[in-house]
């Protein structure tokens, strides 16, 4: 009763009301977060922790600005984008669209796509027509589109203007859109593939979908992981050999003593783009390779390199990233089920014609999001389990505390990090220990 109240005719007026007031909010918050004048203020700003008499480290004042403005729009988007979806689909602006494409087609966008339909088989043309297959990948860009046109002054507020009022983007505007725009294109075909592989399915099986579904979603998880280093990255950042020299074999050294027996060592330039440090191992099968951000190489003495190399090294010791991807496909998988289960129940009171009706979209990612944020705090834990044997790993291949120490120092300085977030704070959003968490465990490393 209280689903079919939502979105019945006499609210559509409210949830419509409320959607154009979402859409105002997300406009007008970039505004409204410069005019608080944080980010302004951010120049003045020292980035060098401090510590107390008793020797505890503290955060420096422009990385506890930064929180102080970052934190906010964090919350700010976890709690509108639902809403958003929500609005849009209880107020039938949904199925409007739907509504609309269809429309289109029927005026004759189908037309050119004809002679490609009539190769499907018979059976699947039945559940499945050519114009119900266009009408789902329309209607998945038309709402991710708009969806990315909407949040581009939020993003870019965020992403370029205070980033570079804290010193931590060294981008170009033209360069920041660039990026934008294959950032939105690459996520306009994964949208377009994973929702039309899953409501295409739906209409093929209707009882069965979520058994291909996640096949196809665990093989893209992999396939898409193991590509992204050798064709995403590249359209983001030059990538060059590292050159011969004693860093470069220094990382081999450093390699062969993890275990691993890569070669291929990479840097990246990513000071093009931005002041923070990073760098990362990817190794599947015989396909094996280290890549380095150049701000780490430029910045950092070739013994914190190694503490750095072997921290990455450890999430390959451990096979954090084949953990991660069975876990993530194994509670997908489940949660296929679980929406197929809801879907049965609900549709009508959505206002849909079957469970399989795209126009209910909005709503399963609503779904999606909810069940992505409740399970932060679970999920983090396990991510800041295995940064912490990635730790311990580094500490015990590299038998460097000192360096580990003073490392984690100059990166909470260069990343503006919160030294010792609240605990609760923490619980949910923190994917690594804190830095006072990772200092100390050095300190008592270096002890025993």
């Amino acid at each position: 009763m209280l689903v079919s109240s939502l979105v019945s005719e006499p609210h559509h007026k409210i949830w419509a009301w409320i959607f154009w007031v979402t859409v105002g909010i997300i406009l007008i918050s970039p505004v409204i977060f410069w005019l608080t004048g944080i980010g302004q203020n951010a120049g003045s700003l020292s980035a060098e922790l401090a510590r107390q008499p008793d020797g505890v480290l503290l955060s420096s004042p422009k990385a506890q600005a930064y929180h102080q403005l970052m934190f906010p729009m964090r919350l700010e988007r976890m709690l509108i984008y639902p809403l958003l979806l929500l609005s849009f689909q209880f107020s039938g602006g949904a199925v409007a669209l739907r509504t609309f494409i269809e429309k289109q087609i029927e005026a004759g966008l189908l037309s050119p796509f004809r002679k490609i339909f009539r190769r499907w088989p018979k059976r699947w043309r039945q559940r499945l027509t050519p114009a119900n297959l266009l009408t789902i990948c329309i209607f998945i860009l038309a709402l991710n589109l708009a969806i990315f046109l909407l949040y581009l002054p939020y993003n870019f507020y965020r992403g370029f203007m205070v980033a570079h009022q804290f010193g931590l983007s060294t981008q170009t505007v033209i360069g920041w859109f660039s990026d934008w725009s294959k950032s939105v294109l690459i996520e306009l075909l994964i949208a377009i593939g994973t929702w039309t592989t899953l409501y295409g399915f739906m209409k093929l099986l209707p009882r069965r979908w979520p058994l291909p579904v996640g096949v196809l979603m665990v093989t893209f998880l992999f396939i898409f992981t193991l590509l992204t280093p050798t064709l995403i990255t590249p359209l983001f950042y030059k990538v060059s050999p590292l050159e011969n020299g004693d860093l470069r074999t220094r990382i081999i050294t450093l390699t062969q003593r993890a275990g691993m027996t890569a070669d291929e060592v990479y840097t990246i330039d990513a000071s093009s783009k931005t002041t923070e440090v990073n760098a990362y191992v990817t190794a599947f099968g015989k396909q094996q390779r280290i890549v380095l951000f150049d701000t780490l190489i430029d910045s950092y003495s070739p013994d914190e390199v190694e503490v750095v190399l072997a921290h990455e090294l450890g999430h390959w010791y451990y096979h954090h990233v084949l953990l991660s991807l069975l876990g993530i496909g194994a509670v997908g998988w489940l949660g296929l089920f679980g929406l197929r289960w809801l879907l049965d129940r609900l549709w009508p009171w959505l206002g849909l014609r079957s469970p399989s009706d795209i126009a209910g979209l909005p709503f399963v990612l609503v779904l999606v999001y909810l069940a992505s944020t409740l399970s932060l705090p679970v999920e983090n834990s396990f991510s800041r389990f295995g940064e912490h044997q990635a730790d311990v790993f580094a500490l015990t291949v590299s038998q460097k505390p000192e360096v580990f120490i003073s490392l984690f120092e100059q990166i909470a300085e260069q990343n503006l990090s919160i030294v010792d977030p609240p605990a609760w704070e923490k619980f949910i959003f923190y994917t690594h220990p804190s830095i006072a968490e990772r200092i100390h465990f050095a300190e008592q490393f270096q002890t025993n």
